[in-house]
């Protein structure tokens, strides 16, 4: 967790020298339309409530991520666009003892599709809200003695999100995101994400 402020913090630092450098005459020939590339890290943290008793409830790790987008304008100020990602945790997950059972719960890869609305409330400043798939892989294993258990499976879920994107020139972008994803039966993610991305 320490390890993951760090990081963000850090993003945060050279994206706000980055803006104070850029010239605002750049700034204010941003578009935010046209397809675009970006590269993303951050917090992500899983809540099970299904769990076997003594195994963990949560599991929070890092996460590195990218994805690509299309936008297009809905007039002077709205946009929609699609987006799709691909993002994975670090760490080797949250081990629980219980008695003589060690568990360990692990985030995995993680897919997402989905729809965007922005609202561009500057000349380089775009606020939007998301809504689409996702498709995120899980991992437990249960150690008992010489015993041991293994469980992987892939988890489709309903993932929303917002966040606001900042344009560094005519190109270049730094972003702020946060998402929750439902996979039911229990099963809530969250997401808290820094980035820096380009405009083509």
């Amino acid at each position: 967790m320490h390890r993951t402020i760090t990081m963000l913090a850090a993003t945060a630092a050279a994206t706000a020298l980055f803006a104070f450098a850029t010239p605002s005459s750049a700034q204010d020939r941003a578009t935010f339309t046209g397809p675009r590339a970006e590269v993303t890290v951050g917090y992500d943290s899983t809540r099970l409530s299904d769990q076997p008793a003594g195994a963990p409830r949560s599991v929070s790790q890092a996460r590195l991520g990218a994805a690509v987008g299309y936008d297009v304008a809905l007039g002077s100020h709205w946009t929609l666009g699609a987006e799709a990602g691909i993002g994975g945790t670090l760490g080797g997950g949250r081990d629980v003892s219980q008695g003589a059972t060690r568990f360990n719960v692990d985030q995995g890869r993680d897919l997402d599709a989905s729809l965007r609305l922005g609202y561009k409330a500057g000349s380089a400043t775009l606020l939007y809200a998301k809504a689409g798939w996702a498709n995120s892989r899980y991992s437990a294993r249960a150690v008992t003695g010489t015993t041991r258990i293994d469980q992987a499976s892939d988890e489709n879920g309903f993932r929303v999100g917002a966040g606001v994107e900042q344009m560094l020139g005519e190109r270049i972008y730094a972003k702020a995101e946060y998402r929750y994803t439902t996979y039911g039966e229990g099963v809530h993610r969250h997401q808290a994400l820094a980035g820096l991305g380009m405009r083509f």
